[in-house]
């Protein structure tokens, strides 16, 4: 028999294991109780609790439903950067307009330019 390899998961599962038993604590229960709400086996449980398995998301909305609580208690509140959002906007801004540019039909280009005079005129209105 061939010797599984473990998985190693993204920090985020850890966080989510946690988060999901502090849920389950505060609510009086043992991972029994827990697992017969949710319909899942107690060992079951214990593996999402302890991060070794990550669960899809289907099983993440049942879990919270089963704790009386929102997806977004069990997930780890992890906010992007705000430079990091910026760069990725402008990666995507520069990628679409090169993209229009290219376009061999004249009118994407001329729409691309009232849109960008829209913007310029927001923005300088913004400076003032």
């Amino acid at each position: 028999m061939a010797r599984k390899i473990p998985i190693s998961h993204d920090p985020v599962v850890a966080t989510f294991a946690g988060n999901l038993r502090q849920m389950r604590r505060s609510r009086g229960m043992t991972q029994r109780d827990f697992a017969r709400l949710a319909n899942l086996t107690e060992s079951y449980v214990s593996r999402l609790e302890g991060g070794s398995i990550a669960p899809g998301i289907d099983l993440v909305a049942r879990l919270a439903r089963s704790l009386g609580c929102a997806v977004a208690e069990l997930l780890p509140e992890e906010r992007m950067a705000h430079q990091d959002s910026r760069k990725v906007v402008e990666a995507q801004a520069k990628h679409l307009f090169d993209m229009i540019l290219k376009s061999p039909d004249v009118a994407n280009v001329f729409l691309l330019a009232q849109i960008l005079a829209l913007v310029a005129e927001s923005v300088e209105r913004q400076r003032s």
